[in-house]
Parts: C-alpha cells; structure tokens; sequence
C-alpha cells in the first residue's frame, strides 16, 4: 500500500523536473535572443507595427521615396530596389512549418494513448496547467514573439535573387562550365534511369511536383528518366556552379566577388528551411543558439520518453499546443508579410560577409 503513493510522487517529480527542463528549452529563443541578436526596432511578432525598413527588407514593388523621420523638408531618398523569388520563400517558410508540423504527428498518438491514464482530479489540474504553461512559454513567447518573426524576416532575406544564367557562365568559364554541366547532367540521368529500371513510381513522383504524364504504353524507361532529370535541374544547378568555379580556378580563370556571392546564396535558398531557422548564415550568437535550443530539445525528448503515463501525456499535449501554435503563428505572420508588401519588423541576424542587400 505505501509503495503507490512513493510511485506516484517519484513520477510527479519526474514531470516537474521533465517540465522546467522543457520549458527552459522552450523559452531560451525567447529570453537570450533578445540580449543576444537584439531587433533594432525593438518590436516583433503580432503586434509590431509598420514601419521603414532598410533597402534590402523592401519588398518587390516599385521603389518609392522616403523621407526622413521628422523631417518635412528633407529631399526623398530613393529606396533601392530588390527583386525577391517567391517560390524561395514559400520554401523556407513552408518547410518551417512542415518541420514543426512533422513533431506534432509524432506525439499526437502518445498523448491520445496516454489519456486513457488519467484517473484523479489533480491530474486533470495538473494538464491544465501545462496546457497554459506551454502556451505562454512555447507557444507565445518562443515561438510568435522570437522564433516566427525571425523565420519570416530570414525567409524574405534569402529570396533575394542574383543573376547568373547558364549562358553568362558559358560566356565567363567557357570549358570548365561544360565539362561540369556534361559530367553532372550524365551522373544525373544514369541514376534516374536505373532507379526508373528498378520499378520506381515515377508519374506519381512527378504528379507531386505538379507535371503530369499522359498514360501511354510508348513510354519506356529512357523517356521517363529524361523526364526526371529535367525535373531535378534547379537542384543539379547549385552543384554545376561550384564544380564550375573550382574548375575555372585551376584553369587560371578568375572567379569575380559577385559570383561567389551568387554561390552562397544559392546554396542557401537550396537549404532555406534551416537557413530561415538559424542553423547556419547567421551572427555567432544567432547560430550558437539555434543549435544549444535545437539539442536541448533532443536531449528532453529522450527525458520525457522515460516518463509514465499520464504524466508523459501532460507534457506531450503540452508540447501539441506550443507546437500548434508555433506552425499557425509562421503562416499567419508570412501572410501578413505579403499583405503588407514587407517582412516583420525583426531583426534577421545576418553576419558581416553576407552576400544579401541590408
């Protein structure tokens, strides 16, 4: 008999200590990313309001004259203009928002298996509790007022657009660009073609990336992978300019600051989810606590799996709801930030060597 009661505190001490680890994890964006990448602005989130933004947070609209803040008679300074990629920021932002939505599948059966555990009053209070704990620490203060402002902020930054074409790299490295584009176009539809001979289900893969294929018995294995090496070229791309640039390098060729620049960025809208997250590209603070946040939550994760349930359940539902609210709080602030034509009002965190307009 005296045995359940020392079981049941030994598990409730458990999830305390499983609930202030997680929540310290949860809020570290939100309390040392104010003293540690600090928004000039000093508003973010929901409630920042519009105001001027440096040139390269300008959105694709016409340039437009400014005037200096209280300063009627000031000449207007022509703002310069960007061009941004809205495909790229689709890509940041949505895969943000699949990352956090790919947690909440995971522990949406756990917390549905585990609720069946509930059996006392104070454990119904105690999942309240978490429920509104999560919802401030996770949901509000980590995810709408730091975490989501600075994915969308990032997310305009990377789309920023640079002009190198297949043509200007002929003209500039003439051999080294063929050799690479020949060797990696080869490499490229030998692999698809003998993924196609080993019975891959290439309509429907195509089907998902929007290009349809009239059904026809004519279709051999040599059509379809044509059809997906063709697909596959914007990620062929990044690959074929670096091998390009290393080449031309030791042919003697020089390889001009903006296409490096250009090389960079593209290997960054090829990774914009982690781009847009912080994982790399940014401050040494910025990174620092992109990836301490990002480990801390590994680290309870493996905590919380040792817990039984219910308590397990109380903190995976509290874990949902921070993690539901930081998915809807992404999307509705990137809507927000095409409505209005600018990103949020936050700052980015970019490093000093950064190829992207500020």
């Amino acid at each position: 008999m005296g045995r359940k009661p020392q079981t049941a505190l030994r598990q409730f001490c458990r999830c305390a200590a499983s609930l202030l680890f997680v929540a310290s994890a949860a809020s570290a964006s939100a309390f040392a990313g104010p003293w540690l990448c600090r928004n000039p602005h000093g508003t973010h989130g929901f409630g920042s309001g519009s105001q001027v933004h440096p040139p390269a947070f300008r959105g694709t609209g016409p340039t437009v004259p400014l005037r200096a803040e209280n300063d009627a008679d000031s000449a207007p300074v022509d703002v310069e203009h960007v061009e941004r990629s809205r495909p790229v920021q689709l890509w940041g932002v949505l895969g943000v928002a699949a990352y956090l939505s790919y947690g909440l599948k995971k522990v949406v059966p756990i917390v549905t298996a585990g609720m069946s555990a509930m059996t006392s009053p104070f454990q119904w209070i105690l999942l309240a509790g978490t429920l509104g704990f999560f919802a401030y620490v996770e949901g509000y203060k980590g995810f709408q007022l730091s975490f989501c402002p600075r994915v969308v902020s990032r997310a305009w930054v990377v789309s920023e657009t640079f002009t190198l074409s297949p043509k200007n790299l002929l003209k500039r490295y003439g051999f080294a660009y063929l050799f690479s584009s020949i060797t990696l176009s080869i490499c490229s539809y030998t692999l698809f073609y003998e993924l196609v001979k080993r019975d891959m289900d290439v309509e429907g893969f195509l089907s998902n990336l929007g290009i349809s294929i009239p059904q026809s018995k004519y279709y051999g294995a040599a059509a379809l992978a044509y059809a997906l090496h063709k697909a596959a070229s914007p990620i062929r791309f990044p690959p074929t300019l670096l091998l390009t640039q290393l080449l031309g390098k030791l042919m003697g060729k020089q390889v001009s600051p903006e296409d490096e620049r250009a090389t960079r960025a593209l290997w960054h809208k090829l990774f914009a989810p982690a781009f847009c997250i912080g994982y790399f590209h940014g401050t040494r603070a910025r990174v620092t606590t992109s990836w301490a946040v990002t480990i801390t939550i590994f680290f309870v994760v493996i905590a919380v799996r040792h817990l039984a349930n219910p308590y397990r359940a109380i903190i995976d539902a509290g874990v949902i709801v921070g993690l539901l609210w930081g998915t809807v709080s992404v999307l509705l602030l990137y809507l927000r930030s095409l409505r209005e034509g600018q990103p949020p009002d936050f700052d980015p965190s970019l490093p000093e060597d950064t190829p992207y307009r500020r």
